[in-house]
Order: structure tokens, then C-alpha cells, then sequence
């Protein structure tokens, strides 16, 4: 494997890759192993994102471009995932200098083995580090220093906005969300980049068409400009790169968060609208190349959690104050990743219809409730009276706070206290979270289909969004 890694990962496709060139939107980086990317063409949201930076913009503009690594599985993209230039280098020598013996690469030929992917590669680096979870802000440094992390990505994680959420979990959680979540998001660049490929193909093969001035050395492929290609129908008109992007990640919609269309989707007189707010780049399989709903399970979350400690559940939240807290803490983690809002309306009347054991209500301060969180978080087997919260397919319930760690640390669950509660608005303040949990079984999975997922909207939330949502939140104290 070369010093940059392997041809294969590229992260841009040739094709793609020239016409980007040809057009000004894709620049040399200033280190080697990168490029410049204009910002409207990272991935399917990133044009509706910065629709505000015109596309013809001159190369040294720093609010056009961002930086991303030439390959995927390189050095630059251990930097580019939140380490420091010095870690990235230690850990890209012992990549490429893999021992003989044991679990293969990913890169590596496949023997029917075991095989180790880069991101686990990454992430497995920081298994045994001491972690950190109380309010010391020391000692989360000491912990992201030994995980060898970037000032500038301790910075982000430790942005005194976010101390409350951010302690709602550990050092080494956090760490490695933002790890994978920025690694998904270049992966989501690799895709859309095969889909613009894709798409200049198709245009070449018209009738008529013919390739453009043919870009020779490592960059190969071909340009294709106005000039090589037929004349355009009436619906192809108004075709744009967007239309092209958005098949990279289809059911996302083209409205941002704060848009029109997203404020009215909030209401909807007659369901409960439920939110999940996240990095856009998990999504990926959530909708088919139709844009129709697809695989639910990428949004479950697995075990240990809330109230399951074996079992993957899906976790939205009622309140559009958390499903914001919680996306905006994950677009300020973010280099040029997308990060978007779920939207699920699901009919009042398809809830009312449940009864026990289909659905059970969980609240603070009922004993049930301090047991389970106490008994899931710390991976204990359940009593019989607590068996009937595993099998039911929707639990409506207090949402819970604070890392595994300290409810390892209680005597029992008994001590759970107020201090375990998730409040609804930035820092802890305003009234007690609810949570809408669904179970991640087929008859989970089909109640959601049936009763609104098929439906479910996906808007972007932007950086002007969460400068806003900053603004209008200052950080004021700790848990």
C-alpha cells in the first residue's frame, strides 16, 4: 500500500474529480494528500447547506472551501477524524506496517478471515485509555490527550455550550461518536461523488455527446462541459447539480431545518410528532435510490441503553428543544459533515390504540422507572415484576441522564436521584424529558412503518442554524 493508502478509497471519483477541476470547485490542498472542495459539493445537503456562497468564487476564499483527504484510508484521514498531526502519524505507521500474522486489513487480500476495517482500527486505539466522566475539565483533557485528539477537537467537545449534554455521557462516548461520525461523513462524500460520476456518464452516452479534452497523468477521466454535451430537454433544464446530489442521499429534503415546510411538518394537529436529531452520513440506508423509507435499523441505538440492556430499541424524543440540543452539539463537532432532524408524525389514535403490554408508561420518581435505568445502564438482569417494560412494543417514559459509569458507582437503584433526569432546554434548564421508545423487534419495526415512518421527513440543519441556536443559548453553569 502507498504512503497515502489505497488507490481504491479515493475519496473523489476520476470523473467527478476533472469535471470539479474544470469548473473551479475542486482545488490542490495545502498539504499533501488533500483537496480544497468548494462547500456546495460535499455531499446531498451541502448545496441547499451553502446555497449562500455563490459557486463562482475565487480559490483563496476560505468561506468557499474546505480541506478533505485525497483517500480515505490515509493519514490525512486520521487528522481529518479529530487527531493531532503527530498521534496521526504514530498510528498511521503501525497500519501500514501490519504484522504478518493475525486478523487481516480491510486493504488486505481477503483470506476468509477475520478483517479489521479503518475505522475500527482507529476507534479500537482507544479501548483501554482512562476514561473520564465527571465535571473536571481536566481531566476530559488528560483523557482526549491520551486518545491523542486535536486541540482544536477537544475544543469542540468541551464547548461550555454543550457541558451539560456533554455530561450526560463519558469522555471516551464522545470521543468516539465524533471519531465515526466524521469518518461517515467523508464516506457520505465518497458516495455523492460516485453519483455525480454517474450522472456525467449517463450525460456522455446521450446521443450527440461526445467526451471533452481528455485530462491526462493521475488525474484521468474526462471533462465534461456545455460544449461536449446535447442539447438539454425541458425537464433537463432544470436539472441542477442538487438534483444530481440528492440521489447520493435520497428522502433528504431540500428545506433546511429553520425553513417554512420544517417549521409547518411540527405541526400537525392530530399526531404526535416525534424528533431524532443526528449526523446525516448514519442515515445512509434509511431511504432506497426512490427516496422510499428502506431499512429502519439505522436508526436504532444498541444496547446498553435507556431501557434495554441486551436489546437495540429506537429512541425518539417529543420535544424539537432536545432534538435541537442534540444536533446542534453534533454540527458543532463536525468538520464539513452534515448533521439533519428527523421528523416522524405518528396518529394519536394509532397510540390510543395500544394497551398493556403493548405500551407502558415509565416516569420519574415511580421505583419502576429508578430500577430498570439502573438495572439497564449497568447490564443487570431484570426482575420478574420489570420483564413486561422488555416486551412491550412502545414505552413512553422519563428519559435518563449521566454516563454508565455513575450508575455503576450507585449502591443500588435506589439512589438514583434527581440528578439522573434529562432536562428539556440547554444547561439543565425547564421540565423534565419524555422519551418515546420503540422496540427494535419486527413488531416494532412494522408499527413504525404502518403508523408514520414511511412517511418520516429528513431536514438538514445548518451552521447558520447553529450559530442561531447558539446565540440564543449561552452557556451559563454545569450539571
Amino acid at each position: 500500500m502507498s504512503e497515502s493508502g489505497s488507490t481504491s478509497s479515493a475519496i473523489l471519483a476520476p470523473l467527478d474529480t476533472a469535471n470539479l477541476q474544470a469548473q473551479g470547485l475542486l482545488l490542490v490542498g495545502s498539504a499533501a494528500g488533500s483537496r480544497r472542495i468548494h462547500k456546495r459539493r460535499l455531499n446531498r445537503s451541502s448545496d441547499e447547506e451553502h446555497r449562500d456562497i455563490p459557486l463562482v468564487t475565487p480559490p483563496e476564499s476560505s468561506a468557499a472551501f474546505v480541506t478533505i483527504p485525497d483517500v480515505l484510508i490515509s493519514r490525512e484521514t486520521l487528522m481529518h477524524v479529530g487527531l493531532s498531526a503527530e498521534n496521526a502519524g504514530e498510528l498511521w505507521q503501525k497500519w501500514t506496517n501490519w504484522p504478518q500474522f493475525g486478523p487481516r486489513r480491510e486493504v488486505d487480500p481477503d483470506d476468509g478471515g477475520l478483517q479489521v476495517t479503518f475505522i475500527d482500527f482507529i476507534v479500537g486505539h482507544m479501548e483501554n485509555k482512562d476514561d473520564a466522566a465527571d465535571e473536571s475539565d481536566a481531566q476530559w483533557r488528560a483523557c482526549m490527550d491520551a486518545c491523542g485528539l486535536s486541540v482544536d477537537t477537544q475544543d469542540a467537545i468541551m464547548d461550555p455550550h454543550f457541558t451539560y449534554l456533554r455530561l450526560s455521557s463519558s469522555c471516551l462516548s464522545w470521543v468516539r461518536d465524533t471519531i465515526e461520525m466524521r469518518y461517515a461523513g467523508l464516506q457520505d462524500i465518497q458516495r455523492t461523488s460516485r453519483v455525480r460520476e454517474m450522472e456525467l456518464r449517463r450525460m456522455a452516452s446521450r446521443p450527440g455527446a461526445h467526451q471533452g479534452e481528455q485530462r491526462g497523468g493521475s488525474q484521468g477521466g474526462y471533462t465534461l462541459d456545455s460544449a461536449s454535451l446535447p442539447a438539454a430537454t425541458g425537464q433537463e433544464k432544470r436539472r441542477s447539480i442538487s438534483g444530481q446530489q440528492q440521489q447520493g442521499t435520497p428522502g433528504v429534503a431540500l428545506d433546511v431545518w429553520s425553513s417554512a415546510r420544517a417549521i409547518a411538518s411540527r405541526n400537525a394537529p392530530g399526531y404526535t410528532v416525534l424528533y431524532k436529531g443526528m449526523d446525516q452520513a448514519r442515515t445512509n440506508g434509511l431511504f432506497d435510490e426512490a427516496g422510499a423509507l428502506s431499512n429502519l435499523s439505522t436508526l436504532l441505538s444498541s444496547a446498553p441503553s435507556d431501557f434495554s440492556s441486551t436489546r437495540a430499541l429506537f429512541y425518539f424524543t417529543p420535544d424539537v428543544k432536545v432534538a435541537e440540543y442534540y444536533a446542534s452539539y453534533a454540527k458543532r463537532r463536525t468538520e464539513c459533515e452534515s448533521v439533519v432532524i428527523l421528523c416522524l408524525c405518528i396518529p394519536n389514535a394509532a397510540i390510543e390504540a395500544l394497551s398493556e403490554p403493548d405500551i407502558r408508561r415509565l416516569s420519574w420518581p415511580s421505583n419502576d422507572w429508578k430500577e430498570l435505568v439502573w438495572r439497564c445502564r449497568t447490564r443487570q438482569a431484570l426482575p420478574t415484576r420489570l420483564r413486561s417494560y422488555r416486551n412491550a412494543l412502545l414505552t413512553i417514559g422519563t428519559t435518563p441522564r449521566r454516563p454508565d459509569s455513575e450508575y455503576h458507582a450507585l449502591g443500588s437503584w435506589e439512589d438514583v436521584t434527581e440528578r439522573f433526569l434529562l432536562k428539556v432546554g440547554a444547561n439543565g434548564g425547564g421540565d423534565i424529558a419524555t422519551q418515546y421508545v420503540v422496540t427494535g423487534e419486527d413488531e416494532g419495526r412494522e408499527w413504525l412503518k404502518d403508523n408514520g415512518a414511511r412517511n418520516i421527513k429528513v431536514f438538514p440543519y445548518t451552521r447558520v442554524e447553529l450559530d442561531s441556536w447558539l446565540a440564543g443559548n449561552p452557556p451559563v453553569g454545569t450539571a
